[in-house]
């Protein structure tokens, strides 16, 4: 383990005056077999007033644990072995419970990572951060006030509203609120920015900073995302495996880290100048895998052409075309609601469009070894535009979906070689059960996964192994498209990491074609050949992924660009612009050509 002295980390000061958060010596076991299984080991840290620690590592490295003490929280059958957690003075394992619960409303306060999930869906959020307020609270702030204090437009409206009433980043807004309704002293932000777009998580970001100088909190941070880390913490301590790698201000640690397990974490993380996917060397290194070259002749996977799509009276799509080839990865960025996932879920079949065409292009171009044997012209063109279960059999099959979520996408009751199975036979790629069987664990080894994993249940997977379960899943109908849907939202940098180069290997052997969706725009840039960016239903830009990159050419690209957060805590802090502008196009006259590639919506600055 490698520990510096704190100071000189961020740009404010602050006064040091004595720890608000002190663990020490903290050990965490839970029980299995008769034995104690530990999975916190030694976890020393300070926390003063004013100053944010963020909690960095791999999924089961201890730091949500950790963070969860703070609240006096165990999972179930865990227990504290050795060591102490005290927050303002208090320890807070040998506090009663009337306390216990004193010290969760009003001392510390904690804000999760999904917000949907934390509020109560059938209650006004109004009326829900009333109840967060204490009775002398209560007479010095109204909830107006703290809606108001969230940078919440019209506060009085939206506490009157339901939670499924409000984006993704108002119910993050809400969810802060009613942390900060008690004034606590010290704030657990538990992936406080997990799935939410740039544009939002930089206004979340910008506003809890605020908030912490504003309030003097001490602030716990708990993220895998390292841009997020660099943006917002003072001190970083790194865990694995329970036990604390390393601790340093974030500065020091992010430009000069001590141990090879911290480096090789920073080098995992993807960044904007990135020209393709990161290999990450055990030392640390990386080197920047190349992009496949796509041919000039490969043949079309599928072609969208001015498709709508309604939900009600509201139009979620408006207009969208685009193709993609096979062997291409073509990725759509754009904020909550811009309606990238909409266009994936209707290209998949869930969602019928309300017009324009969709068509799988199939028979094109001679199968090759380890492309699914696709050249045979087995389906010929397909509409795509039908439901998904009106769609011919093989037709439904040529596109596939990977959920956001394998937690949720597989059944926790039958194994994961079930689930891969279960594609083979409803396709009729597998001729009998021991086909099926043979050719399932062949597909889980496909997605570097031991064969032998075929027999385990979902929970006996960790989150980067269920990701390439979902993965398998989908190849086993083998399809010629496949759809992402932010796939590595929730998975750390080197998990991240191992997915995203599983997937160009797939793409490059199988010749598949791939629609990507993610929020992450660093990951974008790695991975995608072509970007397609989506505002309000309307693409506004597109082009090859380093043109729009280099040279966006769009002030909402520009935006979104300008909110991503790079894990470097030296960059210098760019401010989002807010150029005012408004739509240009009209009748045929919709676009302005930057290259024969390369083309943006027109618009014309507001006003003019």
């Amino acid at each position: 383990m490698t520990t510096h002295a704190t100071g000189g980390a961020a740009a404010r000061t602050t006064d040091r005056g004595a720890a608000l958060v002190s663990v020490t010596g903290l050990h965490v076991a839970y029980r299995s077999g008769g034995a104690d299984v530990p999975v916190v080991r030694d976890v020393t840290l300070d926390v003063l007033p004013g100053r944010t620690l963020a909690l960095v590592g791999e999924s089961g490295s201890g730091k949500s644990t950790v963070a969860a003490t703070l609240l006096g929280h165990l999972r179930h059958g865990s227990r504290i072995t050795a060591g102490t957690v005290r927050v303002d003075g208090q320890d807070v394992f040998a506090l009663p419970p009337r306390e216990l619960r004193r010290l969760r409303g009003g001392t510390v306060a904690m804000v999760a990572q999904n917000a949907g999930h934390a509020l109560t869906p059938s209650m006004r959020v109004g009326r829900q951060i009333a109840e967060a307020l204490r009775d002398e609270d209560a007479a010095r702030h109204s909830v107006a006030d703290l809606l108001e204090q969230v940078r919440l437009p019209r506060p009085a409206e939206i506490a009157r509203r339901y939670p499924h009433e409000l984006s993704g980043g108002q119910q993050q807004r809400v969810a802060i609120a009613m942390a900060i309704a008690a004034r606590p002293r010290v704030l657990v932000l538990d992936e406080p920015t997990t799935g939410l777009d740039v544009v939002t998580q930089r206004g979340v970001l910008d506003l809890i900073g605020a908030l912490r100088d504003e309030l003097g909190l001490a602030a716990v941070l708990v993220s895998h995302d390292l841009g997020v880390v660099a943006h917002m913490a003072d001190q970083v301590t790194v865990l694995r495996a329970g036990r604390v790698v390393e601790s340093a201000p974030t500065r020091r640690l992010f430009g000069e880290p001590a141990e090879p397990y911290t480096r090789r974490l920073l080098a995992a993380v993807p960044r904007l100048a990135d020209d393709g996917l990161a290999l990450v060397g055990e030392d640390g290194t990386r080197e920047i895998r190349p992009r496949a070259v796509l041919p000039d002749d490969a043949p079309e996977a599928v072609a969208v052409r001015d498709v709508t799509i309604d939900y009600g009276a509201a139009r979620a799509v408006h207009g969208v075309s685009f193709r993609v080839r096979r062997g291409e990865i073509v990725a759509l960025v754009g904020e909550s609601g811009s309606g990238k996932s909409t266009l994936a879920w209707s290209l998949a079949g869930l969602r019928a469009p309300s017009g324009g065409t969709m068509t799988a292009a199939g028979g094109q171009g001679e199968g090759g070894p380890g492309d699914g044997g696709h050249g045979d012209g087995r389906h010929g063109d397909g509409d795509l535009t039908a439901p998904s279960r009106k769609r011919p059999r093989d037709l439904r099959r040529t596109i596939q979906l990977v959920f956001q979520n394998a937690d949720t996408s597989l059944n926790p009751r039958r194994s994961v070689g079930d689930a891969v199975r279960r594609p083979l036979r409803v396709f009729g790629t597998a001729t009998s059960r021991a086909d099926a069987a043979v050719r399932a664990r062949r597909l889980i080894a496909d997605v570097h996964l031991p064969p032998e994993f075929a027999d385990r249940l979902p929970a006996q997977l960790s989150g980067g192994q269920r990701q390439r379960i979902g993965i398998a899943r989908a190849l086993a109908g083998e399809p010629d498209v496949l759809i992402a849907d932010e796939i590595t939202t929730a998975l750390d940098v080197s998990v991240q990491a191992e997915v995203l180069r599983l997937l160009d290997d797939l793409r490059r052997e199988r010749r598949l074609a791939c629609l990507f969706i993610s929020h992450d725009l660093a990951v974008v840039r790695g991975i995608a050949d072509r970007v397609l960016v989506l505002r309000h239903g309307v693409v506004v830009e597109e082009g090859p992924t380093d043109a729009v990159f280099t040279a966006p050419a769009h002030p909402y690209t520009r935006r979104l660009m300008a909110a991503a957060l790079e894990p470097d805590p030296e960059a210098e802090r760019v401010e989002v612009p807010q150029e005012e502008w408004q739509d240009a196009a009209s009748g045929d006259d919709v676009w302005t050509e930057i290259t024969s590639r390369h083309r943006i919506r027109r618009w014309r600055p507001a006003g003019a």
